[in-house]
């Protein structure tokens, strides 16, 4: 019997721990894992790129000789290979070979009334315009490669200030906390609470582009879920049970935009967490974002107590949320229009340009 067999049975029979022999994989993956990484380094290297150039040299020259096809400018197509891939002096080499090849296939096909120098001469000139177009290739890489440094230290660099600026504003959002705590009359402890509220919506928009790394536009639909979620913990309607739906399409802005309608939706949630449910044991609040062609809508609609103050009120009513909302609007180059719902409660719409051209927009609080 196979000594394994022998020593299963045995420790069956003594009820001990059985220890056989395993068989370890690791070693035969890692054996290919690691030929696998070696063959596609070699072909990712300089060396297969000269090796590959020169088989296309060879099969150009080839396709020279059998036929009367006049094929010298495919010539250049190893030169520029070699040169992008292994550099200068491999395109050089390259171009060298490409001249030798025209030459031997001009000189070895019978032809009548063929004058040799002229074959030299072909030659020559085919070297020198594939080493110029070495030259003309090594350069466009190493722009191309200074760009790229470019690109790279340009996106760290706004990422590092997004982070700083995120960092500031938190800061300032502190002070602002702090600063209320020395007051006890309530409504200068709300002034301070809604301008700390503001403070932290620019913030987190900030730590959004500062996590999504290399993008000019932001997904404004996850920063509008956060912000509502947040409002809705700190400003909950006391003995309201308060229902908050969500609809927001993946809208792309820039950060201009992002920053004004992020203000203008934190005005419109506060002034629904309110005045809408006061006296009221339930309710619900409804927040949706959507794009049509070229235009981006805002809604915010409650169930509430109906709050719509006129126009000339909020014009009269400097420095209020609903005022700043409108003079946001203006900025967006949109529109911005409040209703009171036919069953009950209040829908606030702001509809803006999804890009605004030609100008830049600037708050103005």
């Amino acid at each position: 019997m196979e000594p394994n067999r022998v020593a299963l049975l045995s420790a069956i029979q003594l009820e001990q721990p059985v220890n056989l022999p395993t068989y370890d994989g690791r070693q035969e993956f890692t054996a290919a894992d690691k030929s696998r990484r070696v063959s596609v380094n070699f072909l990712r290297s300089p060396t297969a790129a000269v090796i590959a150039s020169a088989l296309l040299m060879l099969l150009i020259g080839w396709i020279d000789y059998i036929t009367d096809f006049n094929v010298t400018v495919f010539y250049f197509v190893p030169v520029v290979l070699a040169t992008w891939r292994a550099g200068r002096k491999a395109g050089w080499f390259i171009a060298i070979l490409c001249g030798a090849t025209v030459l031997i296939a001009d000189l070895t096909v019978p032809r009548s009334g063929r004058i040799i120098a002229l074959s030299y001469i072909n030659a020559s000139i085919l070297v020198l315009a594939s080493a110029a177009l070495a030259e003309l290739v090594i350069s466009s890489r190493r722009a191309h490669e200074r760009l790229k440094a470019l690109l790279a230290l340009k996106t760290v660099s706004l990422a590092e200030i997004h982070h700083r600026v995120k960092n500031n504003l938190q800061i300032v959002s502190s002070l602002l906390r702090l600063q209320s705590g020395k007051f006890a009359d309530p409504a200068v402890r709300d002034v301070f609470t809604e301008c700390r509220d503001r403070v932290t919506a620019m913030a987190r928009l900030h730590e959004q582009l500062y996590n999504e790394r290399g993008q000019s536009h932001l997904d404004f639909a996850p920063h509008l879920r956060e912000l509502a979620e947040m409002l809705l913990r700190s400003h909950a309607p006391a003995g309201c049970n308060l229902t908050l739906n969500l609809s927001p399409d993946q809208v792309p802005l820039d950060l201009d935009q992002s920053i004004l309608l992020s203000l203008i939706a934190n005005e419109l949630l506060l002034n629904s967490l309110k005045h809408a449910f006061h006296s009221r044991a339930a309710g619900s609040l409804h927040a949706g974002l959507r794009t049509t062609r070229d235009r981006v809508t805002l809604m915010i609609r409650d169930d509430g107590n109906g709050f719509v103050p006129t126009p000339a009120k909020i014009e009269g009513q400097r420095g209020t949320g609903l005022d700043l909302v409108q003079a946001m609007s203006r900025q967006l180059g949109g529109e911005f229009v409040i209703n009171r719902m036919p069953a009950g409660g209040t829908c606030a719409t702001v509809s803006f340009p999804s890009k605004v051209s030609g100008q830049q927009a600037t708050l103005h609080l």
